[in-house]
């Protein structure tokens, strides 16, 4: 499994989740968009293993700030999310 690609997976995922707006904008939808995409089947489930990828996948976009909590200040924590801006 490559990580780098699966990480980046994660990440327009969520971009794109983060469009359409609050509805989309939490960690479930995404977590679901991408695990969808790996399923071999409508009724097979995930290897551990590629779920515990995906997972750290989602955990690292925070931590190297790709992501951030919150969606707006009334939806502030988890499971919402936001995309940072990254002006000038």
């Amino acid at each position: 499994m490559n990580i780098k690609k699966l990480r980046e997976e994660v990440l327009e995922t969520a971009r794109r989740c983060a469009q359409r707006g609050p509805g989309y904008s939490q960690q479930r939808a995404v977590l679901d968009e991408v695990a969808e995409k790996h399923r071999k089947g409508p009724y097979t489930t995930l290897d551990v293993h590629l779920q515990q990828a995906i997972l750290t996948c989602w955990h690292d976009l925070f931590l190297d700030r790709e992501l951030s909590w919150g969606y707006d200040l009334d939806n502030p924590d988890a499971p919402f999310f936001h995309v940072p801006e990254r002006g000038n």
